[in-house]
């Protein structure tokens, strides 16, 4: 879709603005990273260490996944969705593995 600039009853076409490349050996690291803070949340859930010590890793493992999702959407051009915490994070995941994303 062309967008058009009128100036004196005369029609100009607008250049479209294309995203920069985006560098595959980030896009892999971002999944990575991804992969290895999912495994470490699931294995915090059922680890047999005291529960204080045991939310303070599993809050930490989770900050750190979001922001590597947040980083995730902005490689892929991914909008984020203005919801709670988990609704986005659902969101951002579906979508990021409609574009082909797999961690």
């Amino acid at each position: 879709m062309t967008t058009w600039l009128s100036v004196m009853g005369r029609a100009w076409p607008l250049p479209r603005r294309r995203r920069p490349p985006v560098d595959p050996f980030r896009t892999l690291e971002v999944q990575s990273a991804l992969s290895r803070l999912d495994h470490e949340i699931a294995e915090l859930l059922y680890r047999d260490e005291p529960l204080f010590a045991r939310a303070h890793h599993l809050h930490a493992a989770v900050a750190a996944y979001g922001q590597a999702l947040d980083e995730a959407c902005g490689l892929a051009g991914v909008a984020l969705p203005s919801a709670g915490p988990t609704l986005r994070r659902v969101l951002a995941e579906a979508e990021l593995r409609t574009r082909g994303w797999e961690w």
